[in-house]
């Protein structure tokens, strides 16, 4: 297929180009002890040369697997790259997952070895070892000692390769020009709401092709702080990570997602990923303090925001600026109320990437109407991800944009999204037969998501194929949509709309906590026990109220009937949610399965 763009085929050739022009500026950072640990790009392509010949010492070759299971940190990438230069396969592991969960990747991967982060992802590796007859090597990033010979610290390895690299006649990049554009550069295992996950197999050009088609298709700058505190073992924010480091960007790494407000001040990013959660957050507590402020502040602040709309509308969603009286307004409405939001980001920021889960057109026009700007692209992990986002001059809400440059698309006669281009995976590891299921012989990926075009080739997404609701009445329900409308509550956090098979839909809804008990508390019927107060019929006709509000514009067949209240985030311990945050729909209907049944026999 000839493409439109003459595409750098390997992730070598993108780092030498990376290295050579920004050497000497800072590439990633991290907090240790209070204080942000900084790395040129100079100094951890060092580092990353050391790595694989410390890999090679080990009598790794090319083709064999190594498992990544780590918190977001420099030397998850700088194990990326190496073992990208040298032809192995990483497999990256999710560090929350179970040792049984972990076992398994490792078990399919035929893993070789594994990098670990800390004394806790050891010991998952410890449990497990025995049953994974493949793995020779743990090699762990913190300074933990174990006696056993075949663990390593990352300093020990960092060591061996020094004393490798004296022997031998060849660099990191002379190895790494060998890297052919068809080779596998890594498996992403699937997260999975149902059945054991499936290895994605991404190729050298499936990587390379997309951070360039991103870049010629939004244009960031180069040399910006970004904030990274997506997991690495996500796609999104893996395929990030080559791209910010092939544009000479500053990465920091937050500490974990409760310290991200702290270190978006710390930082001061330009741009950061993210899923729609974050957004979310900040929207929910934004309008929770207008909600209680004093009646002179709420009216300047629903004033700023009519006027933010009206600019966001006709001028901020174009990539420009309003002029004129408006211009004026939103000049004072920025001063007063805007630029307040825009220091939560760090006051900086230029705009944000939303992936992973549709971004609610609410909260997208709510920031770009503070003038922040939230792109919102689509892209699963056997697209390496991305196949759509907003372009900054064109921006639609509620839909993902149209197709980055040379990726084809197209809506199946069922309403599937399909598409191909040079990002398409190579196919599910060992899994010829489901890989067959999603590829047809001419290239077309079948994503196993419903959506439509519009007539400026922008996506909508409507749901999964497997999510619809089909109603004992045979009327066929997306509940995404549903779901994305009913979240606008502010008593709501987190909500599964149910309903197949069945007469009308009811919804598993947890509660926002916060609003919950300053809500009580404003009406004198606070109790310190959260679950007796989620008994409260004056908590549930809240709810009630606010969700026949927001689903007017909804079929009735579409609307939620009942609901239960459920005192417990879903998370990903308890098993509700997988590794990338997606509900799983079928556990919760298992683990609330009497609350369910009552809904419709009461």
């Amino acid at each position: 297929m000839a493409y439109q763009l003459k595409y750098k085929e390997t992730l070598p050739v993108l780092f030498a180009e990376a290295v050579e022009k920004y050497r000497n500026e800072p590439a990633f950072r991290i907090k240790k002890d209070g204080n942000w640990q900084m790395w040129t790009y100079g100094e951890a392509r060092d580092k990353i040369e050391l790595i694989a010949m410390g890999l090679r010492s080990l009598g790794i070759e090319s083709g064999d697997r190594i498992g990544i299971q780590s918190e977001n940190r420099p030397e998850w990438v700088w194990s990326d790259y190496a073992m990208a230069h040298f032809g192995i396969i990483s497999a990256a592991v999710y560090p929350t997952l179970l040792p049984e969960q972990v076992k398994f990747i490792l078990n399919d991967s035929g893993a070789a070895a594994v990098f670990v982060s800390s004394k806790e992802q050891a010991e998952k590796i410890l449990q497990i070892k025995p049953e994974v007859p493949t793995l020779k090597f743990m090699i762990i990033y913190d300074s933990v000692s174990y006696p056993d010979e075949w663990i390593l610290t990352l300093d020990d390895l960092l060591l061996k390769g020094a004393e490798f690299k004296k022997g031998v006649n060849y660099t990191l990049e002379e190895i790494g020009e060998e890297r052919q554009k068809d080779e596998i550069w890594t498996l992403i295992y699937t997260s999975g709401t149902t059945g054991n996950p499936k290895g994605v197999m991404l190729t050298h050009f499936n990587i390379a092709s997309n951070v360039q088609a991103i870049q010629s298709t939004v244009n960031f700058l180069d040399k910006k702080r970004w904030l990274s505190f997506l997991p690495l073992s996500h796609s999104l924010e893996r395929a990030g990570s080559h791209f910010t480091f092939w544009l000479g960007s500053d990465t920091w790494y937050a500490e974990n997602i409760l310290k991200v407000p702290e270190n978006l001040q710390d930082c001061k990013p330009h741009y950061l990923i993210s899923v729609p959660r974050l957004y979310e957050k900040i929207y929910a507590k934004v309008l929770e303090g207008v909600r209680t402020a004093k009646p002179a502040k709420k009216k300047i602040v629903n004033w700023a925001m009519g006027v933010g709309k009206e600019a966001s509308i006709n001028y901020l969603q174009k990539a420009k600026m309003p002029g004129g009286v408006l211009g004026l307004k939103y000049k004072l409405a920025n001063k007063l109320v805007f630029s307040k939001l825009n220091k939560v980001f760090g006051g900086e920021f230029i705009f944000g990437i939303s992936g992973g889960a549709p971004l609610p057109q609410a909260i997208g026009e709510f920031f770009a109407s503070s003038g922040i700007l939230i792109l919102e692209g689509f892209g699963l992990t056997e697209t390496t991800p991305v196949t759509n986002v907003n372009p900054i001059d064109n921006i639609k809400f509620g839909y993902v944009g149209p197709t980055i440059i040379d990726v084809e698309m197209k809506i199946a006669e069922d309403g599937e999204i399909l598409f191909r281009g040079p990002n398409i995976m190579k196919g599910y590891w060992n899994n010829p037969d489901a890989t067959a299921e999603v590829i047809e012989a001419d290239g077309w990926f079948h994503t196993g998501d419903i959506g439509i075009i519009d007539q400026d080739g922008f996506l909508k997404i409507t749901d999964r194929k497997k999510n619809l609701i089909v109603t004992s009445g045979g009327k066929n329900i997306a509940p995404a949509n549903i779901e994305n409308k009913l979240l606008q509550s502010r008593y709501i956090d987190q909500l599964v709309v149910i309903g197949d098979r069945r007469n009308y839909l009811v919804a598993a809804v947890v509660p926002s906590q916060e609003v919950i008990e300053n809500t009580a508390k404003e009406g004198n019927f606070f109790t310190e026990d959260y679950e007796a107060l989620l008994k409260d019929d004056r908590i549930k006709k809240l709810i009630e109220d606010d969700i026949d509000r927001l689903q007017t514009e909804f079929a009735r067949y579409e609307q939620v009937k009942k609901f239960f209240l459920v005192s417990k985030a879903f998370t990903i311990e308890g098993g509700e949610l997988t590794p990338s945050l997606k509900v799983k729909r079928k556990v919760v209907e298992q683990l609330y399965a009497d609350q369910l049944d009552a809904l419709y026999t009461d």
